[in-house]
């Protein structure tokens, strides 16, 4: 596999694109060549610790909070101060792609007030421990599904269908595809794949749920079916009042 590493991968974009509308509201953590990416598309608020990347991308909102010691130095994270009168009151998805793996993220779990949860949130780079750690503490403070992907983990207030989880699955194979052996084995014990690994395989399966909601559909709006709900319905109701007591 070529090497081609991007700040913002094509599982990441995909995960966006299923989570929220075109137009909607980012709220990101950490800036970089991904917030110039996602711009196009989104409305994009990112927190930025350094000022030399404030303003990196002309179509983005820019909250500058430097990273200051927390919890007696124990944690590096945001200047939560900064961050309380400045993140907007309304944003439709959190994506965290920082401070940078010096600083160390756990910052965010001291200071969750601050952001919204009843939006889904992405938490990026999970394929290594620190971050993983962070994205299942913070599912299990919220109470909320935890889907992990090879390098990146999203958390929902609601379930993602089966549709979501392929396609998002299929473009995260994609930028697998491009890492190679040396990157991979930095976090797991080998390259190597009990099953390989196969996009069309994802791709294949994406069209068979599309397909089997269509036919669902067909047979909803099916005269027989209109029919059937309409004769049954009395016995509905009765059952629904039998199950009731």
């Amino acid at each position: 596999m070529s090497r081609n590493h991007w700040p913002i991968g094509g599982g990441i974009r995909s995960a966006i694109e299923q989570l929220i509308p075109e137009g909607a509201t980012i709220l990101e953590l950490g800036s970089g060549d991904g917030t110039k990416q996602l711009a196009q598309k989104y409305t994009i608020w990112s927190i930025e610790h350094d000022e030399k990347w404030v303003g990196y991308c002309d179509l983005a909102n820019y909250i500058h909070a430097p990273i200051i010691s927390l919890l007696d130095g124990n944690i590096q994270w945001y200047d939560p101060s900064i961050l309380e009168v400045s993140i907007p009151a309304s944003y439709d998805l959190i994506l965290i792609d920082g401070p940078p793996g010096k600083y160390g993220r756990e910052g965010i779990l001291e200071n969750f007030h601050l952001f919204r949860t009843d939006v889904p949130i992405i938490i990026d780079d999970t394929i290594r421990n620190h971050e993983a750690n962070i994205a299942r503490e913070m599912a299990y403070k919220l109470n909320r599904p935890l889907y992990v992907f090879w390098n990146f983990s999203i958390i929902v207030p609601n379930l993602l269908s089966k549709t979501q989880v392929a396609t998002i699955q299929r473009e995260a194979i994609r930028g697998l595809e491009r890492e190679d052996d040396t990157y991979l084995e930095r976090y797991f014990s080998s390259a190597e794949t009990i099953i390989h690994p196969n996009r069309s395989e994802w791709h294949k399966f994406i069209g068979e749920i599309v397909d089997h909601a269509k036919d669902v559909e067909r047979i909803k709006s099916s005269y027989s079916y209109r029919i059937g709900r309409f004769v049954t319905y009395p016995f509905r109701i009765i059952a629904n009042l039998l199950r009731s007591k």
